[in-house]
């Protein structure tokens, strides 16, 4: 249950660092990180380049969560987030504690061409709209449990909309 809160909660994080500034995190550099997260980078995701490392104040005191507002930022954390990237499309977020042990990922993989479900999902549902170029997949992963999404845009005429579906082509959210 501690692990479901811890990988809810950072992912919340996650989703609010992208959505406005986060007060309570500090930005590290390489060699202020913990070498056991920097040996698991190496082999969780070859090839990807670490663009920016992150600390992060939680903590975990009998299931509940708390985020550590007291602590100067740079202070030894508990959890850890890194972005990576691996080329010009494709990036993610992981995040890890401090014996290097994986909590999750985000990945947004940019330009890429939806499986047939998905495109199959949207021709049903939206006849005579098209699927422009930048599609996103967005990938989630926690334990051992994998999320797979996708962000469309969709354009029909001069009328453009969003469309994010699940990988079996579920829409699951349109704007």
């Amino acid at each position: 249950m501690k692990k479901i809160i811890l990988v809810a909660v950072l992912t919340g994080f996650s989703i609010q660092m992208y959505g406005q500034e986060v007060f309570y995190e500090a930005k590290l550099k390489r060699e202020e990180m913990p070498t056991a997260i920097l040996e698991a980078i190496e082999t969780d995701f070859p090839g990807f380049v670490v663009t920016e490392y992150t600390s992060i104040p939680i903590e975990i005191v009998e299931e509940d969560v708390f985020v550590d507002t007291v602590s100067d930022p740079g202070s030894t954390y508990d959890t850890y987030q890194l972005e990576l990237k691996e080329g010009s499309d494709r990036s993610l977020i992981a995040n890890y504690d401090s014996s290097g042990k994986l909590l999750s990922t985000e990945e947004y993989l940019k330009n890429i061409t939806p499986p047939a479900r998905v495109r199959n999902s949207i021709a049903q549902k939206f006849p005579g709209w098209t699927i422009e170029k930048d599609a996103f997949k967005m990938v989630h992963f926690a334990g051992k449990s994998k999320k797979e999404r996708f962000k469309l845009f969709l354009e029909k005429n001069d009328k453009k909309m969003k469309v994010f579906t699940d990988e079996n082509g579920t829409i699951l959210k349109v704007s």
